[in-house]
């Protein structure tokens, strides 16, 4: 009688079919004793350390899904038997196909360099999910028409571009998107910027952030090649509380102290120069932590 041993290895696996999101393998047994199953291990290529597995395949063609666009993966296939797993068969290394992209560019910012021309800059988004083939800029002094409504200058994959022959003394609204060769990706939040010549951008990226029970950190992008004099500070309590106005010289975060407990608060930032106010930033919020001092009750007997 042959003595049972573990299986050898499959042969190396032929990658017959690649999708954006899965692989197709084949590969032959490498056995002329029966296999119960095999089992194909995965992972992306530029992770080190442990494969994925998909255990209890009964066929020589197995297709792998969930994986993400564009992306490297290495696969290898164990043959098993009644004794156990055999060794894993070579890599074989393939390739995702490509998708939109399914995050907007990031870090959008737009200043004018003249009355009528403007200045576009932005990061590539987080997730391409392909090689970037450029970029598209909406731009309008509508916001509420459709996008498919708005202007549009195409730009190759670079990461800024101008726009010109604006009309003066009125505000835009600027959206950007990537596309893939697979199609567009979503656009970018809504940014503004005035037609005026020597106002400052509106600030970019504006966060807030409660840092304890009465202070709350305000952040943003440093503006950059403008002569910005003073920034100011829109902000209200609650739903409807009244409007507080600081002014302040030019940083690029601010804390704001003295706030109530666990309380909402909404901020809006514009910057000044010599010739006036830029565009607000729409709204953020945050909410103060709950007070950390304890009630003490005078009880009097």
């Amino acid at each position: 009688l042959p003595i049972a041993a573990l299986p050898k290895p499959p042969t190396e696996p032929l990658v017959t079919e690649t999708t954006a999101t899965s692989v197709t393998l084949t590969w032959d047994s490498g056995n002329s004793d029966p296999i119960s199953y095999y089992v194909i291990q995965y992972k992306p290529k530029s992770l080190e350390g442990q494969f994925q597995e998909v255990d209890g395949v009964a066929t020589t063609r197995y297709s792998i899904g969930g994986l993400s666009p564009f992306s490297e993966y290495e696969f290898r296939v164990i043959a098993v038997n009644n004794i156990g797993r055999g060794p894993p068969s070579e890599l074989v290394e393939a390739r995702t196909g490509e998708q939109a992209p399914s995050s907007p560019p990031l870090k959008v910012q737009a200043r004018m360099l003249s009355a009528s021309t403007m200045l576009v800059q932005w990061e590539q988004p987080e997730e391409p999910n392909g090689q970037i083939r450029g970029y598209r800029v909406y731009y309008t002094t509508d916001p509420h028409l459709p996008l498919s409504m708005w202007q549009k200058h195409n730009t190759d994959d670079s990461h800024l571009t101008t726009v010109g022959s604006l009309i003066t003394g009125t505000t835009y609204s600027i959206r950007v998107l990537a596309f893939t060769s697979v199609g567009d990706g979503p656009p970018s939040d809504i940014i503004q910027v005035k037609t005026q010549q020597g106002v400052p951008a509106q600030p970019a990226d504006f966060q807030a952030e409660a840092e304890s029970d009465t202070r709350i950190l305000l952040t943003w992008l440093p503006a950059s090649q403008e002569r910005i004099t003073k920034y100011e500070l829109l902000y209200w309590e609650g739903e409807d509380g009244t409007q507080q106005k600081v002014e302040f010289d030019p940083t690029s975060s601010y804390a704001v102290e003295g706030l109530k407990p666990d309380t909402l608060y909404k901020f809006r930032l514009g910057a000044r120069s010599e010739l006036g106010v830029g565009v607000y930033t729409p709204m953020v919020e945050a909410r103060t932590a709950q007070s950390s001092k304890c009630l003490t009750l005078n009880t009097t007997g």
